[in-house]
């Protein structure tokens, strides 16, 4: 029992190491191009509690949270395309995400009814409870720790949609489109959040089970 023990924390130190490492190798290639347009969503997020609480722009509210949805995939996108991929934008793509899409889900709920309360706080719920955790990891190492599983990936998406859907019901009323999508994509974002909420469970279970061996 003690020799499994000294192997579990010999693994989670060399881990440690390891992240330290990475992270000290690519910080130097951090781009500034991405990552203003990560900022987007910060950025997003005021501008959507300003204007629901002030202007009520119901049209203006659509193309922020779009170009917000948009910006998701653009930082990446430019990242790639200038070969300046790095963790630490990692790092901000997924604080940026998990701000916005929480916010914005809260607020188009309670302030506006443009989605159920109940289905807004699981999914806000899901993201933060996210957010929570993998910063309380960060902190016990003193190394941002940020890990994208393909349901994380499903579940972001599905809750973007479902904020563009939301919100378009009401911006534009006569689309029948966003009337057609809204529920099912409220359907398809719960299922996401509950992928990606398992997909992390196995991914702790599998390291868990590396931890003991």
């Amino acid at each position: 029992m003690i020799t499994e023990t000294k192997k579990g924390w010999a693994f989670l130190k060399q881990l440690n190491l390891d992240i330290q490492d990475k992270a000290l190798q690519i910080s130097g290639s951090f781009a500034i191009i991405p990552a203003l347009i990560s900022w987007i969503r910060f950025v997003g997020a005021a501008t959507v509690i300003f204007i629901i609480y002030r202007s009520m722009n119901l049209h203006l509210l659509f193309w922020v949270i779009l170009a917000c949805a948009v910006s998701d995939y653009l930082d990446g996108w430019v990242a790639r395309r200038l070969k300046k991929t790095s963790y630490p934008g990692k790092v901000m793509d997924f604080i940026a995400d998990k701000l916005f899409i929480s916010i914005t889900l809260l607020a188009l709920a309670f302030s506006l009814g443009a989605i159920d309360t109940i289905v807004a706080g699981l999914l806000a719920g899901y993201h933060l409870l996210l957010l929570f955790l993998l910063a309380a990891i960060s902190w016990s190492i003193h190394i941002p720790v940020v890990t994208i599983t393909t349901g994380e990936r499903l579940a972001i998406l599905a809750s973007y949609l479902l904020l563009i859907t939301a919100v378009g019901r009401l911006a534009f009323p006569g689309k029948q489109i966003f009337q057609s999508l809204y529920t099912p994509m409220t359907l398809i974002a719960l299922l996401s959040a509950l992928t990606g909420l398992l997909s992390y469970l196995r991914l702790l279970r599998r390291m868990l089970s590396r931890f003991l061996e």
